[in-house]
């Protein structure tokens, strides 16, 4: 789905972000320090000069920031921001905005699309889960879980494209949600399937859910799948990656154990290697995953994957 910075402009909620060497952590301190903004607060960011990968120099507040805004800025534009929080970095979020000159169609749509951000039902958690059994095959893990994103329907339109340019079979596509909607398999279901009556105006109603979680992606840039890893075990797992190769991809994964406890790994992805970070809700789990740490190193090792850090703690406690 492609949604020009105009669309955008009114009915996604953008996420805007400060930008700092990683390595520094006094540096983004000292500019939270200096921004004193409650949560919640509202702001005004005047863009002083555009960088590259989407960055802007810009002064909030009186102070000068670097933003990283997935829109097309212009220096001298003033943009109206609410403040979010200052860790890990300083995040502001731009609201939808009313736009002077839109078109009646254009308005039109944008006033749905912000209906079904806001008020549109979210997908909920699949169902099938991605394996039978705990088994211990981490590439057929892998696999499953690209088939469930794949086929998904986040991706559909996209899908959709590949298949004009002959790239995409059609049985392909109606496997997805929005294909198993379509006519063509309505048809093999009977006539009541094909006569079901949609009332959405702009789209097929019981699609309304996937296009809510399409406006959401566009706008933070952050994939989420929730559903089963196998039977009775309940497992979440959130994407984002940078605008390049140099800004590397972050994930976490939440699972709920048994014997440990609920355990959350998040996951930092560069150059350099693989960045681990294991949070446990119960006290004294992490001490079970530190014993595993070795072995844990040696297996990803195996697999080509470097781990420059390896990090397990209980709750709250500092690093």
């Amino acid at each position: 789905m492609f949604i020009n910075d105009e669309a955008q402009r009114q009915v996604l909620p953008i996420i805007v972000r400060t930008t700092t060497n990683p390595a520094s952590s006094d540096t983004q301190q000292r500019a939270g320090a200096l921004l004193q903004l409650n949560a919640g607060q509202q702001v005004k960011a005047e863009i002083i000069a555009r960088l590259p990968n989407n960055l802007y120099l810009a002064r909030v507040a009186g102070q000068m920031y670097r933003l990283e805004i997935p829109l097309n800025v212009q220096p001298g534009e003033t943009m109206d921001m609410t403040f979010l929080t200052a860790e890990p970095r300083i995040t502001f979020q731009l609201m939808p905005q009313a736009q002077g000159g839109a078109s009646v169609r254009l308005s039109s749509i944008g006033k749905w699309l912000a209906t079904v951000t806001s008020d549109g039902i979210a997908l909920p958690a699949h169902l099938e889960p991605l394996l039978d059994s705990p088994i211990r095959e981490p590439l057929l893990s892998a696999n499953r879980l690209k088939e469930s994103l794949v086929r998904s329907g986040l991706f559909y339109e996209s899908h959709l494209a590949q298949w004009a340019a002959g790239n995409v079979h059609l049985e392909e596509l109606l496997q997805e949600p929005q294909g198993k909607l379509s006519r063509l398999v309505a048809g093999k279901r009977g006539s009541a399937g094909a006569e079901e009556r949609l009332d959405a105006g702009f789209a097929d109603s019981r699609t309304l859910p996937f296009i809510k979680e399409q406006l959401l992606l566009v706008s933070t840039r952050v994939l989420s799948w929730k559903g089963e890893a196998w039977p009775g075990q309940g497992m979440e797992i959130s994407i984002s990656g940078g605008e390049d190769e140099e800004a590397g991809m972050e994930a976490s994964l939440s699972l709920q154990f048994s014997n440990l406890g609920g355990v959350e790994a998040k996951l930092s992805i560069g150059r350099e290697g693989l960045s681990l970070q294991l949070v446990c809700d119960r006290p004294g789990s992490s001490g079970y995953l530190k014993e595993g740490g070795a072995g844990l190193r040696m297996a990803l090792a195996s697999a080509g994957i470097n781990l420059t850090r390896l990090a397990a703690k209980d709750g709250e406690e500092d690093d």
